[in-house]
């Protein structure tokens, strides 16, 4: 046994564990620490891609809406074209002015019915071929929205006859040779 060194007492030092203090640890990495945090955030922008794939966006619902709303507005157009070429003697009405309906339809429309609403404007088509004769007579519908058509397209009415071009959905009514 020998005696202390110079500058040193015979009494040891004591460490953190021995003061009743647990040893200090070992570092931890930061993605140990937040790993709870970090499932959960996971979980969560799975969910809300979920939820996105799932359900349409609110302008979506809204152009679905008006799409609905325009089809029940060239149901009651065509309705009342047929009625008025019952009552005129078997005659179209005359092409008119883009969001505002014929004067020979308008007391055959339902109140309700409009040719004008903020988001889209109904159209009177009345198309003829001067050289074979042929007439087209239907009800166009032209959107602020764009794609406004193509829904229209995919909530038609089994029995509609229609067409999609450029934005604009023309529902058919009749087709006849001219002579």
């Amino acid at each position: 046994m020998t005696g202390p060194r110079s500058g040193e007492t015979g009494q040891r030092r004591m460490t953190s564990g021995e003061r009743g203090r647990p040893p200090a640890a070992a570092p931890v990495s930061w993605f140990v620490r937040h790993a709870a945090r970090l499932r959960q955030a996971t979980w969560i922008g799975i969910a809300l891609i979920g939820i996105r794939l799932v359900a349409p966006r609110p302008d979506g619902w809204r152009r679905w809406s008006d799409a609905g709303m325009a089809l029940q507005d060239v149901e009651a157009a065509r309705t009342a074209a047929l009625i008025s070429y019952q009552a005129a003697d078997r005659a179209w009405p005359a092409p008119g002015r883009f969001g505002q309906a014929p004067q020979a339809l308008l007391p055959f429309l339902p109140g309700e019915a409009a040719f004008s609403r903020p988001r889209y404007h109904l159209g009177w088509e009345y198309a003829a071929d001067s050289v074979s004769g042929v007439r087209l007579i239907g009800v166009s519908v032209v959107g602020v929205d764009p794609r406004l058509a193509s829904i229209m397209a995919h909530r038609a009415p089994a029995g509609m006859s229609f067409v999609v071009s450029n934005g604009r959905f023309i529902a058919l009514i009749a087709s006849a040779l001219g002579r």
